[in-house]
């Protein structure tokens, strides 16, 4: 959307980073390169102390970042900050309930209150917060203390464009394709389609993977790790798509699979609810009522359907797409620009 503007990063990892991307390294030295290089705490105090002063963009008059560690940047008064938010450092906000179970509980809530503490001073001094979805908003709102008024949604870009429910016919399948980690909590999925007997394709990998074949019967199919075609392929080939991951802030999976004409069976809450209009393009289930509530789930789509065809719930999803992020971006940071001109009102009159 900023073509022309210059492109930096707190850490730079060339490994990973696209071909038609040129970022620049904002963090230097040997004790931060190698501090950058580890993971945990070691890169958060690296990004700690080289966001504050990050020399080479103090000299622009609009700065719009992405994520947290930007947050320690201390701007120039006459910079124009538009700061991007993604979640609220969840295991100290929304999820802090699951730190009840560990074994280090007194530890871990004393570094999530320091934690905190130590981001409050840094929820002040962008001139506006963009968030990806009106749950980060609330969040933002009661974790962080800013204002209602300073916090604008624009929800993430979704290539809607690049699914379509011509990929492929559909098939005799559900579908959930997230990481396999905890949060995303694809045990509760498995053991639900263990019960209905209906066939179910995992995609996706991760450090969950291994628990969840385990407890997988014949009817549950891992794909692992997917190419951007087969996913295509995936979406618009299955019966419903299946998600119940926890409080999600927005949610990509959904979206796409919205995009590609495929009704959506989600869990009533985060973003994810807000997805799904239930009798239309999908079904709600709760995640206290799980898995039975997502087999009651399945059971009424397989009896009603949706009202919705393919092609108007992919028009649905098009609310999500690159398009809409670029045009809603251009305007708040536009607004922005205008909301933050401190000239006196006498002074045009003298010049």
């Amino acid at each position: 959307m900023f073509a022309d503007a210059p492109f930096y990063v707190g850490y730079r990892d060339a490994d990973i980073e696209p071909e038609d991307i040129e970022s620049t390294q904002l963090i230097g030295g040997r004790f931060f390169e190698w501090a950058l290089g580890r993971d945990g705490i070691l890169r958060q105090f690296a990004h700690l102390l080289g966001w504050q002063l990050a020399e080479p963009i103090r000299e622009y008059d609009v700065l719009v970042t992405s994520g947290n560690e930007p947050l320690f940047y201390v701007p120039p008064d006459d910079q124009v900050w538009v700061a991007y938010i993604h979640h609220t450092n969840r295991r100290q906000s929304d999820q802090i309930a699951e730190v009840a179970s560990s074994r280090f509980r007194p530890l871990k809530l004393l570094l999530y209150y320091a934690m905190r503490v130590a981001y409050d001073h840094n929820t002040h001094k962008p001139d506006r917060f963009v968030v990806n979805s009106e749950i980060v908003k609330r969040r933002v709102v009661r974790y962080w203390g800013v204002p209602e008024e300073k916090v604008a949604v624009v929800y993430p870009p979704v290539a809607t464009e690049e699914y379509s429910p011509d990929d492929e016919s559909t098939g005799d399948y559900y579908l959930t394709l997230s990481r396999l980690d905890w949060h995303k909590d694809i045990d509760g999925i498995v053991r639900a389609f263990n019960e209905s007997g209906h066939r179910l394709v995992v995609a996706g990998d991760g450090p969950e993977r291994e628990k969840l074949e385990s407890i997988a019967d014949d009817n549950v199919e891992f794909d692992g790790y997917v190419s951007e075609k087969r996913k295509r392929e995936l979406l618009a080939g299955a019966k419903a798509f299946v998600f119940n991951g926890r409080d999600e802030d927005f949610g990509i999976a959904p979206v796409e699979a919205l995009a590609a004409g495929t009704p959506l069976l989600g869990v009533e809450e985060g973003m994810t609810q807000y997805q799904v209009v239930s009798g239309k393009n999908g079904y709600h289930h709760s995640r206290s009522g799980a898995p039975r509530s997502i087999v009651d789930s399945v059971t009424t789509f397989e009896s009603q359907g949706v009202s919705w065809s393919p092609d108007r719930i992919a028009n649905f999803a098009d609310r999500f797409s690159v398009e809409a992020f670029h045009e809603r971006m251009r305007e708040v940071v536009t607004q922005t620009v205008d909301e933050t001109d401190v000239e006196p009102d006498w002074y045009a009159d003298l010049t």
